[in-house]
């Protein structure tokens, strides 16, 4: 993984590409956890298909089901690659070590956002069912949840940045 602060030069630059990147891939392409991802994995250049794959199942809060905010979880799995436990030889240690940007980042979101749940941070909108996703687009909320995104991957960014 490349240092942002030799590629990007200033942690303002760094911010600002994550959020834009993030946004973009959201309303073209959908799937919060994957957008907010792939942002980082382009951005800090790491080739890892699976990776991104393994952000599928957090789209529109656990597998479509409104329960935990893609965006929360994409932004926590950019920050385990970054922080986490690279053996599991290292025992709980290894988890605690790097777990300090990760509780940083809950704390921020929840301070934030009022709430960790997608259905509630949608109003409501069952995303699984087409009729009501399609409805919830019309209504603007691609754009309110690639909000929620940008200023994510912001955070991440910010708590990233060396």
């Amino acid at each position: 993984m490349i240092k942002a602060s030799e590629k990007f030069g200033s942690k303002e630059q760094f911010i600002k590409q994550a959020k834009e990147k993030t946004y973009r891939y959201e309303v073209a392409y959908h799937g919060c956890a994957q957008a907010l991802v792939k942002a980082f994995l382009d951005l800090l250049e790491i080739d890892n298909p699976e990776v991104f794959k393994s952000a599928t199942g957090f789209s529109a809060g656990l597998a479509l089901t409104g329960n935990n905010c893609g965006a929360l979880l994409g932004g926590l799995m950019i920050l385990s690659i970054k922080f986490g436990r690279g053996e599991i030889e290292e025992g709980v240690e290894g988890i605690v070590r790097g777990i300090r940007p990760m509780r940083a980042l809950v704390k921020w979101f929840k301070e934030k956002y009022q709430s960790f749940q997608c259905s509630t941070l949608t109003g409501g909108a069952n995303l699984a069912d087409p009729e009501e996703y399609k409805n919830y687009e019309q209504m603007g909320g691609l754009q309110k949840c690639a909000g929620i995104l940008s200023e994510t991957a912001a955070k991440v960014a910010e708590l990233i940045y060396e």
